[in-house]
């Protein structure tokens, strides 16, 4: 599974990073990813209202640790 680590990013690089990495990604099949979010929950909502805007999913799997995995 590919990852993405943004853990350490400051948050407002984040929304613009993810967006933009997970549409290339998109455009080349590779999916499910693991976004590595650390245990900031605001860093959390950050990537999961990114998620929501570009319209893919997350799974409910492994949100708890510090990580969230984007399904198309």
């Amino acid at each position: 599974m590919k990852e993405i680590d943004l853990h350490g990013l400051q948050h407002d690089k984040v929304r613009e990073e993810l967006e933009n990495w997970l549409l290339i990604e998109y455009n080349k099949g590779n999916f499910p990813i693991r976004v590595i979010t650390g245990n900031s929950l605001m860093m959390k909502k950050i990537v999961a209202s990114t998620i929501d805007k570009i319209r893919f999913k997350q799974s409910n799997i492994n949100t708890h640790n510090g990580s969230i995995v984007v399904v198309e």
